[in-house]
């Protein structure tokens, strides 16, 4: 199987860009642990929007963390907090 690579951006309302961010950064380290899971990594846009860049061993692994904990927190932690809703890219190796 070819690695997913997964970038997803956050436009968050300016008045809860560091509230989501300290969720992001929290929620980083527990899906580091999770099975597949190569890189999650938060990084600052410099337009001000919240990246997630990932990579898991396989589209199967990745599916699974859709369905975590992590992500469920993420959600909630982000209602009402967003511009639009988090865009997803989802990559694999030409």
């Amino acid at each position: 199987m070819t690695a997913c690579v997964v970038v997803a951006t956050f436009k968050v309302k300016p008045e809860f860009r560091e509230e989501v961010r300290d969720l992001l950064l929290a929620e980083q380290v527990g899906v580091l642990t999770e099975p597949g899971c190569l890189t999650y990594a938060l990084h600052d846009d410099v337009n001000g929007d919240l990246v997630f860049v990932e990579s898991w061993q396989n589209r199967e692994l990745w599916m699974i963390h859709n369905d975590a904990p992590s992500v469920a927190r993420i959600i909630a932690g982000t209602e009402g907090k967003l511009v639009e809703p988090v865009r997803v890219q989802e990559l694999y190796v030409s």
